[in-house]
């Protein structure tokens, strides 16, 4: 019995809460956003880094690179475009690790690549 109110409350409380959130954020609810990021980031030759993705179309996707030192050296979203397809050459920067994050509103990718 009191599992069963226990469901109820529960219930009531998430339809409440969910109808209070989409009154709030209208806005917010039609973003268009993936499931699932299928990111491919691939260290190539000569300190070039390849960053591959695909999203859904007007969806916003935010790719960042680190330094080893955390500093952020490159920012890039893309709003347009379904795939995403970019080599950075980081021949440039001194050799070590570099932490690239591609992320939209749900998920959130991160690799390192020692840069030699």
């Amino acid at each position: 019995m009191k599992t069963t109110i226990k469901a109820i409350a529960l219930t009531l409380f998430v339809a409440l809460t969910s109808v209070a959130y989409a009154g709030e954020n209208a806005e917010k609810a039609e973003k268009v956003i993936s499931p699932e990021l299928n990111v491919q980031i691939k260290a190539m030759a000569d300190a070039k880094v390849a960053v591959i993705f695909e999203k859904l179309a007007g969806e916003e996707v935010k790719v960042k690179i680190y330094d080893t030192y955390g500093t952020l050296i490159f920012s890039d979203k893309d709003v347009k475009s379904s795939k995403y397809a970019k080599a950075f050459d980081l021949s440039a920067y001194p050799a070590g690790k570099y932490a690239y994050s591609v992320s939209n509103d749900v998920y959130s990718v991160k690799k390192t690549i020692i840069i030699k």
